[in-house]
Order: C-alpha cells, then sequence, then structure tokens
C-alpha cells in the first residue's frame, strides 16, 4: 500500500537512478553472502519506498531486502505508519528525541541496546542490506529555501562500522547514498516533539544516487590518510562520508522540484522505469 501510495506521487520523467551498475554490485554482494550498509540522508517520510520504487524494475527484488534502521515514530505515530507497513525494521529511538520524555529515557536506551544485538545477529547471519540516515532525521530547508543533506552523528556511523567489521561478522561494504525526496512529502520546517505533524504532498521527481564503496578500515581508508595519532577517527569517518553524500546529492537535487521543467541526466544516470505495481489515475 505504501509503495503504490509514494509511488502515485512520483514523476517516474524527471526522477534519477544515478550509478546502476553500483546498484548491481550491491546486488552480487547480497548474493554471495556478505552484508552492505548504506549510510545516507534522510527527508520524507515515505523514504522507505523509494528504493524499491526506483529500482524496481532494473534491480528486481533488491528493493524488497532492505533493512530500514528507523525511529520510534514509524510504529507510533499513526498517520507515518502505513508507510513503512510491509518493511524490514530496525527500531532505534534517535538522540534527538531521546529525552522528549524523560520518564521512558530507560525503556528507549533499553530497546536501542536490543536493537542492536539484534543487529550483530543479522550481520552475523550475512547477506543482510541496512539503510540508516547517521543524522537521526530528516533534512531541513535553510532560510534560503536551499536543501542540505543535515550533519551526522559521529557515534552512529561509528557503531555502523564497528559492527560491520567486528570478528563474527560476514564481509560487509558501505556506501554513501543520497536521496532526493524532500518536496514530495516535506518535514515540516522545524523538528517537533510531539505526534501528529501537517502532511503535504506533491508530485514530483525522486532521485537516488549510490556513491562509490569506501574502505571503512583506518589502516587503509583514503579517509584516514594524514590523520594524527590523537584525531578524532570516527568523526573524520562521518565528514569524509557525508561530504561524498553531499556530491551525490547536488547532482540529482534538480529532480525534486514541484513543477519544474524537463530534468537532464546526471552523468552515470539513467531514468528509472514506473513500475507496473503503481497505479495509473
Amino acid at each position: 500500500m505504501a509503495n503504490a501510495y509514494i509511488g502515485s506521487l512520483i514523476e517516474f520523467d524527471r526522477s534519477i537512478l544515478r550509478y546502476p551498475e553500483r546498484w548491481t554490485k550491491v546486488q552480487e554482494q547480497l548474493a554471495a553472502g556478505d552484508n552492505v550498509i548504506m549510510l545516507g540522508n534522510h527527508q520524507s517520510e515515505g523514504d522507505a519506498a523509494f528504493i524499491p520504487l526506483l529500482t524496481e524494475v532494473s534491480h528486481p527484488g533488491l528493493g524488497e531486502q532492505v533493512t530500514y534502521v528507523a525511529g520510534d515514530r514509524v510504529v507510533t505515530d499513526l498517520l507515518c505508519k502505513p508507510f513503512s507497513m510491509g518493511k524490514n525494521l530496525l527500531c532505534v529511538h534517535s538522540k534527538k528525541h531521546m529525552d522528549d520524555d524523560p520518564s521512558l529515557k530507560s525503556a528507549k536506551m533499553k530497546q536501542n541496546l536490543n536493537t542492536v544485538k539484534e543487529m550483530q545477529r543479522l550481520l552475523k547471519k550475512g547477506g543482510l542490506l541496512i539503510w540508516i540516515a547517521p543524522a537521526g532525521g530528516r533534512d531541513r530547508r535553510a532560510g534560503d529555501g536551499t536543501i542540505t543533506p543535515d550533519n551526522w552523528d559521529p557515534a552512529a556511523v561509528e557503531m555502523m562500522r564497528k559492527l560491520g567489521t567486528k570478528k563474527g561478522a560476514a564481509k560487509t561494504h558501505y556506501y554513501p547514498l543520497a536521496m532526493a525526496t524532500y518536496d514530495i512529502m516535506p518535514p515540516p520546517a522545524t523538528k517537533e516533539k510531539s505526534i501528529g505533524e501537517e502532511r503535504v504532498v506533491n508530485f514530483t521527481g525522486a532521485g537516488l544516487s549510490l556513491g562509490e564503496e569506501i574502505d571503512v578500515d583506518p589502516a587503509t581508508g583514503e579517509w584516514a590518510k594524514g590523520l594524527g595519532e590523537d584525531a578524532d577517527r570516527a568523526e573524520a569517518l562521518t565528514k569524509y562520508v557525508l561530504a561524498k553524500v553531499v556530491d551525490e546529492y547536488r547532482a540529482i537535487e534538480a529532480c525534486n522540484v514541484p513543477g519544474g521543467g524537463p530534468v537532464a541526466l546526471p552523468e552515470g544516470a539513467v531514468r528509472p522505469t514506473r513500475p507496473p505495481s503503481v497505479p495509473v489515475f
């Protein structure tokens, strides 16, 4: 249901899927029993639908393999919940909302610990495809009208690095993923603590751009070269991967402008085919 609803809001002839060969490589890695972790930005409540919808025809089945690291609101907000129904979820409580209700903080921390344990189990099993937004929430439009992927929490990136490289885990690959989905279902101008935000939808294009695989090993990774002994490696890796996401985002953001004109395909991109599952009105 969620995919059909979100799909009906996507203007496919203005949408972008960049580097389809990298999505093919991800499929091959998963088929070999490896894990793949996509570190990306987050813009819309409907973001769990865009990978399935934009890759359904070119990479059948890939979208259904994604496990989303999601905030608790996807299961507690009744209007948000349908967008994640039928998806693979690992629910965590974001730092941004950890103290919204002090009486619930202990329970939230316990749930986060249980989620990490489950993630560790799945990574050990192998063949796991994870999407996580280390910002802990959706991007927001700046006062001048521009949108830039929000800053990330280095602790979230470091946690994923440690889990994927921990002894016993299957081989794990890391990719930066940019999503241009903001204006299909834009978030409120400011972050809200209460449930029940206003929902607005638009008919426009959407974009996905998968960056090159990143070596997260401090001994060999490009991001770690030249770092001093006292350098904050978690912060360095976070800044490096986020910069890649911002670069990919700039290449696709033009597709996500409601009422915009024709959108040229950036280098390495294709126009995603409208899936047969999306209703035509």
